[in-house]
């Protein structure tokens, strides 16, 4: 028997054990989401079945949940608000998780306050430059930049100034790695590494691989004389790759290589493009080469910041997909035809499906002005650029798939849709389908395999063809996955486990192997509030997406034209803590608006670049 033979049969063996052990808990779950969305009593929930996984309405811990989940208990009623992430549970087609204003301020209030975030997020806002700025904030990020810059003299944003964040030799660039990382994986991206060496007029090429390099850290020790030799003060002598010790935070790194959370001026020895080649989270207990998703939100506030994984089901690097998106980045930057290989246009892709206020906003509040934005604009009609556009029922997948393999590929693709959310029973359909979008074709309660687009699907598709394109995916997963859920925990304050381990969804690196630059998506699940804004009754607010989309159509590297999300999460943050500290104090809080402000600033947060972040649109 033939091992493919055996893999069939195994599967068989596993969907069936699956379906019998799980058959009575998921008729269960399924009846209490409906009896909720109903407005009915739940019905009593059945004694646990041993090995089986806990109860949907509980905050599972230690052993997972198995979606989707409902938080509507005390303090709910018909006047606190209802809030809908931007994801479908892909075993039920139900909205990944209900939860209401109550709840989730009760949340905010235990959360706590980091004082160093804090630090950070308000030298941020002091930071922000509007002449810099194509739009303005959202309003409130507006008003904390004003309270917390009176009486001081207005900042630059990113770089300090004189330096043009446009150049990548005045920015610079280097790759940040684990000390344990595998050597393998910076063999794999040598050449992209040695292609921005030169672009930054380095005097030494010449930085070989030996069978004694085991890790990056013995890598780097070899070509720095033990680690003597730094970008600082050799700089174009040693290889630009900066190591991340074990359990290393933003601030101790920053503070070994002499610098500070600050406008960058990158001749201290830190660059100001810098992508993270690291896992997001361990693997397992013993795993110690990762590099954790906090630390990248960190580093973004003031560096341009993008992450390289590529990884299979299990979270191990594929070196092969290493090498392809290396060698094509550089190929694509070095063709003297590539604007002429680009659409010069926006290509737009949103759902928006009935009864369903998550998609209705998105398509209504983000997409339509969007395109109205990209229609009118003194920067894109000065530019050429058009738009192609499938909206509501023209969001197919066929429709999707035919903007992935075109024969000259859309500069810009950006789609906003629900993500698929999939239970911890079954981890490896979770990594790989985590995040994938969910197209026109689904119906609520009636989802099937076919209704989303995954990292897997591209890999089947004649003719995909992405070189050169940029994406946006505004969906819950579209950028990754934690480990914990981010949004919900006990009262003991711990949080659900959701996934194996933390990972970056399959579909944008797919999207990155085959030919894309880069693709900015959302980690954990995403919200509405990232273009509704945090004031009850606010509408639609999309000026941070059209100054990402305009600084990319500039042709700033993506890494510096994403920085408005930095600005807004500083901006909440802020008004965040000044809500919490305020009900310590004794003041009556409004669960709506407090509930309101923590999910935009998590929301905020979780926005990601993944690939290069000194890459540029040819156009």
């Amino acid at each position: 028997m033939s091992n493919n033979q055996i893999r069939t049969l195994y599967n068989e063996l596993r969907d069936i054990k699956q379906v019998f052990g799980d058959l009575g808990q998921r008729i269960d779950q399924l009846e209490r989401a409906f009896a909720a969305v109903l407005g009915d009593d739940p019905p009593a929930a059945p004694a646990p079945v041993e090995g089986t996984a806990p109860a949907a309405a509980s905050v599972p811990v230690e052993s997972g949940y198995a979606a989707p989940l409902v938080f509507l208990g005390e303090g709910s009623s018909k006047n606190t608000e209802e809030l809908y992430p931007n994801g479908i549970d892909g075993v039920y087609g139900l909205p990944l998780l209900r939860i209401n204003a109550a709840v989730v301020a009760a949340l905010a209030q235990g959360e706590g306050i980091d004082d160093d975030l804090q630090q950070l997020h308000e030298a941020k806002i002091k930071t922000y430059d509007s002449r810099k700025s194509q739009e303005l904030p959202l309003a409130v990020a507006v008003r904390a930049k004003k309270e917390a810059l009176r009486g001081q003299e207005e900042g630059h944003l990113g770089t300090v100034i004189g330096v043009d964040q446009n150049m990548i030799a005045e920015a610079r660039w280097a790759v940040v790695v684990h000390a344990q990382e595998d050597v393998a994986v910076l063999q794999a991206l040598w050449p992209l590494i040695q292609h921005r060496m030169r672009q930054m007029g380095f005097s030494r090429l010449d930085f070989n691989f030996q069978s004694g390099d085991t890790t990056c850290g013995d890598w780097i020790n070899r070509h720095t004389d033990g680690f003597t030799k730094t970008l600082k003060d050799n700089w174009g002598e040693v290889p630009p790759v900066l190591l991340v010790h074990p359990d290393e935070r933003v601030n101790a790194w920053l503070a070994r290589h002499g610098v500070s959370q600050a406008p960058v001026d990158p001749t201290l020895g830190v660059p100001f493009y810098l992508m993270l080649v690291a896992r997001p989270g361990p693997l397992n207990s013993t795993d110690q080469a990762f590099i954790p998703l906090n630390f990248q939100y960190e580093l973004d506030m003031f560096w341009g910041v993008g992450r390289l994984i590529f990884s299979d089901a299990d979270g191990r690097h594929r070196l092969d997909a290493y090498q392809a998106y290396a060698e094509r980045v550089v190929a694509w930057e070095s063709r003297p035809d590539a604007a002429a290989r680009l659409r010069k246009e926006i290509a737009f892709f949103g759902t928006r499906h009935e009864d369903d206020n998550s998609t209705q906003h998105s398509a209504d509040e983000l997409v339509s002005p969007l395109i109205a934005w990209s229609k009118a604009s003194k920067l894109t009609t000065a530019k050429g650029i058009g738009q192609t556009v499938y909206l509501g029922n023209d969001a197919t997948r066929s429709n999707l798939e035919h903007l992935l393999s075109a024969s000259t590929p859309p500069a810009l693709l950006f789609t906003a849709s629900h993500g698929v959310g999939l239970p911890i029973s079954d981890p490896a359909r979770l990594v790989l389908n985590q995040g994938a979008l969910i197209t026109a074709d689904f119906e609520f309660g009636k989802i099937k395999r076919e209704h989303w687009l995954a990292g897997e699907d591209l890999d089947g598709m004649a003719n995909v063809n992405l070189e050169g394109m940029i994406a946006f995916l505004f969906a819950c997963y579209s950028a990754g996955c934690p480990q914990q859920d981010e949004f919900i925990f006990d009262t003991n304050k711990q949080r659900p486990i959701i996934a194996p381990f933390p990972f970056i969804a399959q579909l944008p690196q797919r999207m990155l192997s085959k030919g894309a630059l880069a693709v900015l998506g959302h980690v954990e699940r995403a919200w509405t509030f990232s273009f509704t804004g945090t004031e009850a009754g606010s509408t639609s607010q999309i000026q941070p997406f059209q100054d990402v989309l305009g600084r990319l159509l500039e042709g700033m590297p993506a890494g510096s034209a994403t920085d408005q999300f930095n600005v807004i999460q500083g901006a909440r943050s802020l008004t965040l803590t000044q809500e919490i500290e305020e009900n310590i104090l004794g003041a009556k809080i409004d669960p709506q608006k407090l509930s309101r402000l923590w999910m935009s600033r998590n929301d905020a947060r979780n926005y990601v670049l993944l690939g290069d972040p000194a890459v540029r649109l040819a156009i």
